[in-house]
């Protein structure tokens, strides 16, 4: 699956937002008109996906009226379902080449396709293709310092998941397996991008995507904050579990991957 060709589409003038169905994952949704909780969410996949099994074979993409946008469904190999919201001023011709595209990186590997579209789509910067010129005059001097604030690069997500595998290996020997595995899940925050990190049988993480996509800075604070969360819930069972587990199991370039810079003295 291709990044620029997800980005190619949400950037197009007129998206609205863009939900990608499979029936074996969590929907996910992405856009800047998507403002739908989980529930919605899975509810209107739902309904989506009730539709689509009751039109007929050949029907493979139809269009509804939704308010003052149009969804565009589309029906794709192995029960995959794209739905797209535009509004009436998108230039159809650029719509029909993006879409077309997406539709073919998509079927790459549909059993994947949902997992994979939302980390690729995670990292994308909604509105990059806008000129410079068309950008407002008092936003300009936001980015500059938005870009330095972050210090250092991103991590890779194989770093990410490398440094998880370490945090969840020392953890075992104090908790246990199926202990560990209970506490990443009860602990990681309601963000659905964080969904994608999946915690085996052996207490090791996961990801259906390209391992060597950095992680933009606001997805790594959630990393963080799940690590904080997950040696917080820890520690009401273990006293001094994050200093055992953490401190002891880590490297320093690990310990400020995952849990940041230490506090100043």
């Amino acid at each position: 699956m291709k990044r620029q060709v997800i980005q190619n589409v949400l950037n197009l003038p007129g998206i609205s937002g863009m939900a990608l169905i499979d029936g074996r994952n969590r929907p996910f949704f992405f856009g800047p008109d998507i403002s739908l909780n989980s529930q919605q969410q899975d509810a209107l996949a739902q309904g989506i996906q009730q539709v689509v099994e009751t039109t007929p074979a050949h029907f493979d993409t139809f269009t509804f009226r939704f308010a003052h946008q149009l969804a565009h469904i589309y029906k794709l190999d192995q029960g995959l379902i794209l739905l797209v919201l535009i509004n009436d001023q998108m230039p159809l011709t650029d719509y029909r080449t993006a879409i077309g595209q997406l539709k073919a990186t998509l079927v790459e590997a549909p059993h994947n396709a949902v997992p994979t579209f939302r980390l690729l789509a995670g990292c994308v910067t909604l509105g990059s293709s806008v000129g410079a010129a068309e950008i407002p005059a008092a936003e300009a001097p936001q980015a500059e310092p938005a870009a330095s604030n972050r210090g250092t690069l991103t991590p890779s997500c194989r770093e990410v998941i490398e440094s998880l595998n370490h945090l969840s290996e020392g953890a075992t020997q104090y908790l246990g397996t199926t202990m560990v595995i209970n506490t990443w899940k009860q602990s990681r925050p309601a963000h659905p991008w964080l969904e994608q990190f999946e915690v085996q049988k052996d207490g090791h993480f996961t990801v259906a995507a390209n391992s060597e996509i950095s992680l933009t800075a606001e997805q790594h604070q959630w990393v963080k904050d799940w690590v904080t969360a997950f040696l917080g819930r820890g520690g009401r069972t273990i006293r001094n579990f994050q200093t055992l587990v953490a401190g002891q199991t880590l490297t320093p370039q690990e310990q400020l991957l995952l849990l940041g810079p230490p506090p100043r003295a």
